[in-house]
Formats: C-alpha cells, sequence, structure tokens
C-alpha cells in the first residue's frame, strides 16, 4: 500500500470515529446522568497542505491552503495566514479570497512572525498577534476593509509554564461577535473592546497562556503544566478538570461553557529507543454538564494546531 493510500485512510478513518463519537454524545443519555447538552462541532485539522473539515451530519470537505504560519476556523471558512498575505477559504466551495493589501501585509511581516490567527465572528475581520524577535515583544493587529490597523500589544512568546515549549505561542480569542478580544497583558486577562481601544481586567492575576473564554465571557478554560482547569470569573471558582500525563497544546470552549476541546501531544513510545521520536496528538471533548473527559481520537486528529466551531 501507498504512502498517499494509507494517509488517505487514516483521514477517512478520522472522520468515521469522529462522526460516530459525536453523535454518541448527542443522542446517549441515561445511567444516572443529566441528558447531553445539544451541540454541533466542526473541527477543522491539517494533513500536509490540506485542510480537513468534518461536520457531525457526516459531512466533510478539503480545501489546500499550502504554507500556512497558523489558522483558525469559524462558520465553515478556514483563516490563515502565510509569508505572503492573510486568506479566507471556504471550504465547501474551495473558494479562496486574500484579506489584507498585499504590499501593507509585507510591509508588516517584514518586522513581525505570525503567532496566531484569529476570526472575529461576525464581523467578518481577523485579528494577528505578531511577534517581533528583535525587540521580543508581541502586537496584535486587525485587518480591517484589507488594511492592517495596530490594536494593542500582548504579552508574547512564552513557554506553558512548565519549561515545555508553549506550541499554541501565547492565547489571543474572540468572542462571537467579534467585538472584544481576551488576551493577556501583563500577567492580567483582559477584556479588550476593538472599536474604543479599550480594556477590561478580568483576572488580575493570570499566569496562564493557553486559554480561551466562553460566549459570556465569564467561564475561562485554560491549561498550565499539564492540567485543564475552568475558572468562572463572576464567582471566583476554580475547577480541576483533568490531569493529563503528557503537555498539552490547543484548548477551545463552547460559547455556552457546556464543552471544551483539548488536543494533547506526547512522543511515540517505540520498541526501541529513538533518539527522534514521533509525536502523537490526541483529541478529546469534556461535557461540563456530566463532568466527563471523553477521547474522540486517539493517535490520529491531526496536530496541536487544529480549530474548532461550536454551534450550540
Amino acid at each position: 500500500m501507498s504512502y498517499y493510500q494509507k494517509n488517505l485512510n487514516a483521514n477517512k478513518s478520522s472522520v468515521i470515529k469522529i462522526i460516530v463519537f459525536i453523535m454518541m454524545l448527542l443522542l446517549v443519555g441515561g445511567c444516572g446522568k443529566k441528558e447531553p447538552p445539544a451541540m454541533e462541532i466542526g473541527y477543522c485539522y491539517l494533513t500536509g497542505d490540506d485542510a480537513k473539515v468534518v461536520y457531525p451530519d457526516g459531512s466533510s470537505y478539503s480545501c489546500r491552503i499550502e504554507y500556512q504560519a497558523d489558522f483558525d476556523y469559524d462558520n465553515g471558512c478556514i483563516y490563515f495566514a502565510n509569508l505572503y498575505n492573510v486568506f479566507k477559504a471556504n471550504v465547501s466551495q474551495n473558494e479562496i479570497c486574500p484579506l489584507a493589501d498585499k504590499n501593507e501585509y509585507k510591509r508588516i511581516r517584514d518586522n513581525y512572525d505570525v503567532d496566531s490567527v484569529v476570526s472575529l465572528g461576525a464581523s467578518g475581520n481577523v485579528a494577528l498577534q505578531l511577534y517581533n524577535q528583535g525587540d521580543d515583544h508581541s502586537d496584535i493587529y486587525i485587518i480591517d476593509k484589507g488594511m492592517l490597523e495596530f490594536l494593542c500589544e500582548v504579552d508574547g512568546h512564552g513557554i506553558n509554564n512548565n519549561s515545555s515549549p508553549n506550541l499554541n505561542e501565547v492565547a489571543v480569542c474572540s468572542d462571537k461577535s467579534g467585538e472584544n478580544l481576551f488576551i493577556k497583558q501583563n500577567d492580567q486577562l483582559v477584556k479588550y473592546n476593538i472599536q474604543s481601544k479599550t480594556g477590561t481586567t478580568l483576572i488580575s492575576d493570570f499566569k496562564y497562556e493557553i486559554f480561551d473564554v466562553d460566549g459570556s465571557g465569564d467561564k475561562v478554560a485554560y491549561i498550565y503544566g499539564d492540567c485543564i482547569y475552568l475558572y468562572e470569573i463572576s464567582s471566583g471558582n476554580e475547577t480541576l478538570i483533568g490531569e493529563m500525563e503528557f503537555p498539552l497544546g490547543k484548548i477551545c470552549i463552547s460559547d455556552d461553557g457546556n464543552w471544551i476541546m483539548v488536543i494533547d501531544e506526547k512522543e511515540e513510545k517505540g520498541i526501541l529507543p529513538n533518539p527522534y521520536p514521533g509525536v502523537i496528538h490526541n483529541l478529546y471533548i469534556y461535557d461540563c454538564v456530566n463532568k466527563k473527559m471523553n477521547l474522540v481520537l486517539d493517535h490520529d486528529c491531526g496536530s496541536y494546531r487544529g480549530a474548532f466551531d461550536f454551534a450550540e
């Protein structure tokens, strides 16, 4: 069997496993548990230069996006950046269009590397977290009508607080309307309004770098060391969701706060010692209602740079 055929079969297997598991979450209840909350999930992951998107109704799409620095997935579209521009790819129609003036983008990119690409939801705009190696700091730029506009400086380019590389860099996420960004600034979690360019501190001592915020702006899911936590700002309650055996690279919480997705990674263990071991990526869904962590995909979920779109 050829390498291509093996990858194709693996991708088909991934699609089937995701669909079956999500449908089980949607349909199966009982055994003293609460009825699972309703959800639909679009999961996007990369295979080489191809982006794969899977939906729980059985449909799936592929879109070739070539080299990308980072990407986000929202409402059926992939937003990704490379050396030349930032693009929006409609995966079902396989249509790709640039979002920034290429000369303006090149001017900015000459001084920065792309750390994060964040869709701003209903606004249709995109936020970029850009890292300046010379000054060792990160800035947020907004792409609005093709132009890049500086928004604010953020804490940049760190580690995951346990001396392991922070694969997701410093997280930046937006609310569903795209009016606000949640950023880490001066070791604080700040809700930053894009139009007024003003910030409101939500958590004054925030040492976590891989995080996501729900639609209400009250629940924060984050990773510290090898543990996953859920923090409720209004009550000040912090809940340990689970402790993993290996570093975690990505986290996402649904807008209603009922579901948390995480991607972890660990070194692949073989029979013989290997100085250059491969990496295994696993996809988990945590059911906040029933307080249960579910392994969705083992070994075969793309990479730590997968992206999610919850539609509750």
